[in-house]
């Protein structure tokens, strides 16, 4: 079985309990991040260490994107949950297996068009993903490519107009600021589309599009999916 993780946010307890809750068989199962495993919640090392253990995968979030480049001192650190795993013996090792994860990533179905992993969305004239996904595969999270337009893009957006003018709203679906409209709303793709970032939206289902952000590190759940069995599963917040 698949199983694609929202916004882990270094709520490793929940991940933990997640994993029990749906069986997950190590070797047989496969477990897929759909970013932001760090960051904001209380033991991003401890989520990635579990993560790297269960041989996980997955795309590149942009509080991953900022972890990288606050630990190679590219940026000033704000207010952040990071410390533990920057001090850690095997903080970089697992740093450098963020920063090799891939910004977009298709994958065989089911479905049967096939799934598109993203951590937040799809540019409006991204028509062909499979010509697209080879610009923002692996290796997404090196220096000289953290701040490339189309990676920012990608694990950034929630609103944006139909040429790809991304607003800054985090707020509300329902009331992205004209001419702006949620970016699934542009999409016209065929795969099916599985993502985070998007908190305030919550979990998001349309016929094309899956978002799993339930805002575990704010106080709601952990949500997973699996792709085989189309079954969504939740483990509540730890406080």
């Amino acid at each position: 079985m698949r199983w694609f993780v929202g916004d882990v946010h270094g709520c490793a307890r929940e991940l933990d309990a997640l994993l029990a809750e749906i069986r997950f068989v190590p070797g047989t199962d496969e477990l897929y991040s759909v970013g932001d495993l760090v960051n904001r919640g209380p033991d991003s090392l401890a989520a990635l260490r579990l993560w790297r253990d269960l041989g996980g995968r997955g795309v590149i979030g942009n509080h991953d994107i900022y972890a990288l480049r606050a630990h190679a001192g590219e940026i000033d650190r704000e207010v952040d949950t990071l410390s533990a795993l920057f001090e850690a013996p095997d903080g970089a090792e697992l740093l450098a297996r963020v920063a090799a994860l891939p910004v977009l990533d298709l994958l065989p179905g089911p479905p049967a068009s096939g799934i598109c992993l993203v951590h937040a969305g799809i540019h409006p004239q991204w028509t062909d993903l499979h010509a697209i996904a080879p610009r923002l595969g692996e290796g997404a999270g090196a220096p000289g490519r953290r701040l490339d337009p189309a990676v920012r893009f990608a694990t950034l957006v929630r609103c944006c107009t139909p040429v790809g003018a991304r607003s800054v709203w985090a707020g509300p679906a329902r009331q992205c600021p004209p001419p702006a409209r949620p970016w699934d709303e542009w999409y016209r793709g065929t795969h099916f589309v599985v993502h985070g970032h998007w908190a305030k939206r919550g979990v998001h289902r349309t016929a094309r599009v899956l978002g799993l952000d339930s805002s575990c590190a704010g106080g709601g759940p952990l949500t997973a999916w699996c792709a085989e069995e189309d079954r969504l599963v939740q483990v509540p917040h730890r406080p």
